[in-house]
């Protein structure tokens, strides 16, 4: 008989102790799915990203007029523009607005070869990226890309 209560106040202090690990795993679960939607959610303005510079400091020390410029689009960007659904003013409020990504960028490369990746938010809130090349007084769009959804582009290889 003690023999039996023994065995039962163990299973009981397991069966408690085993209760107590799935509400410690299943709390910090439920913790980290808040932390990730929160992260999400927030996005971009929460993070702190030292891949991205103020476009303004490009231009500044630019001797590129990034204000004046004449802005050209290439075949490929005004399709990508096309079916993405990314409109001219969008382009136009990255490209001042924007913040440079500086891992996507190829700011060491000789005057009329940089590349400047220019990330931001449209009015209508997609995650854009623009990628253009300034030369002269010329800024040409070369893509368009929308950084939060996969649009389904048929714009062919000869872009």
């Amino acid at each position: 008989m003690i023999q039996k209560l023994k065995n039962k106040s163990i299973r009981d202090s397991k069966l408690k102790r085993d209760g107590r690990k799935f509400l410690f795993f299943t709390g910090m679960l439920f913790l980290l799915i808040i932390a990730l939607t929160l992260k999400h959610c927030l996005g971009p303005a929460y993070q702190k990203h030292t891949a991205y510079i103020p476009s303004e400091n490009i231009i500044k020390d630019s001797s590129f007029n990034w204000a004046n410029a004449v802005i050209n689009y290439t075949p490929h960007a005004e399709c990508r523009m096309e079916c993405r659904h990314i409109t001219k003013p969008e382009v136009f409020d990255i490209l001042h607005n924007g913040k440079v990504n500086i891992v996507k960028s190829q700011l060491d490369a000789p005057e009329c070869q940089r590349r400047y990746a220019l990330d931001g938010y449209s009015r209508d809130n997609q995650h854009l990226r623009i990628i253009a090349a300034p030369c002269g007084d010329k800024l040409t769009i070369i893509t368009c890309i929308d950084l939060d959804h996969e649009w389904p582009c048929v714009c062919g290889n000869d872009y």
